[in-house]
């Protein structure tokens, strides 16, 4: 019994080791969904939209859409423009806005946010 007390601690801490290792693969897991997109399929549409416009365009748009310097108000663009026309610009650009700001599903959603916009 003299030779063998710290076996019980050894293999306490050998369990402690892969309970915190299986827990950091879970967590990483549940981390890169969380990025890939899952929540934002099951979030509405235009709450996402919201989210995404705050984001990436109110730095140059205006806190509230409503335009600054050279960059036109678009808070009233649901009115000028379909939801595919929005979606295809927030996707590819227009005039000296570059492309690239969002991907299609992102698009479709800040879409649907500023056709609501027009709807208030």
């Amino acid at each position: 019994m003299k030779n063998k007390p710290l076996i019980p601690f050894l293999i306490t801490a050998v369990a402690g080791l892969l309970l915190m290792l299986g827990l950091s693969l879970v967590g990483v897991n549940q981390q890169q969904a969380g990025e890939d997109g899952e929540d934002a399929e099951q979030q509405d549409p235009v709450e996402y939209g919201e989210e995404l416009v705050n984001e990436n365009c109110i730095s140059c748009h205006g806190e509230n859409l409503e335009g600054q310097g050279d960059y036109p108000a678009i808070n009233d663009s649901g009115e000028q423009y379909s939801a595919e026309e929005l979606a295809d610009i927030a996707q590819n650009g227009i005039g000296d806005m570059p492309g690239g700001i969002a991907n299609p599903e992102e698009s479709q959603a800040i879409a649907e946010y500023l056709m609501s916009l027009s709807e208030e």
